[in-house]
């Protein structure tokens, strides 16, 4: 795949979000006012910074992913792999690092992080298809297969099967009424 072969999966998952995006076409002009919007402006500096990154240019790559950073508050490293047809949500306050395949969906302050080791084999592998919620957290080396769903708020350090929801536990805290 290359970096426009990518961007343009990207734009084509963000123009069939629903069903009413899709009853809309895909002319030339939709195409570029969502090219505009900053989840896929986010995800095209992120694009090319990765290709910068896997071409040896490693401090432009840093540059251009301390850019993004800047303009959209996502973090992206251009060392982090994700597939085509990636969809961020909402990118304020997205962290990701690891890789991912295709499909990837990210909502606001979505954190996929190495761990306390910041070491390439440590971070996080996603499958096809999966779905990070807002506040989700994700830690470590784990493996998370295709077609998996992790809830707002949840915190995984286990690994995910595929084909599964992982929903966040409740802290509940009872009120206890004086009298």
């Amino acid at each position: 795949m290359t970096v426009r072969s990518d961007i343009h999966a990207d734009i084509l998952r963000h123009l069939h979000r629903s069903p009413e995006d899709s009853q809309r076409g895909e002319r030339t002009v939709r195409r570029v006012s969502a090219f505009l919007t900053p989840q896929l402006m986010a995800l095209a500096l992120y694009r090319v910074s990765h290709y910068l990154h896997v071409r040896g240019w490693r401090a432009l790559a840093h540059a251009l992913a301390g850019v993004n950073f800047i303009l959209h508050k996502v973090r992206l490293p251009a060392a982090t792999c994700i597939g085509p047809g990636c969809r961020l949500a909402h990118p304020a306050g997205v962290v990701f690092e690891g890789s991912a395949g295709s499909d990837l969906t990210l909502f606001s302050y979505a954190v996929c992080i190495a761990g306390p080791v910041a070491d390439a084999r440590c971070a996080p592998r996603l499958g096809n298809r999966v779905t990070l919620g807002g506040h989700a957290v994700l830690c470590g080396g784990i493996t998370v297969g295709d077609d998996v769903r992790i809830s707002p708020c949840a915190v995984v350090i286990r690994n995910a099967e595929a084909d599964t929801m992982v929903a966040a536990q409740a802290m509940y805290t009872p009120y206890a009424r004086s009298r």
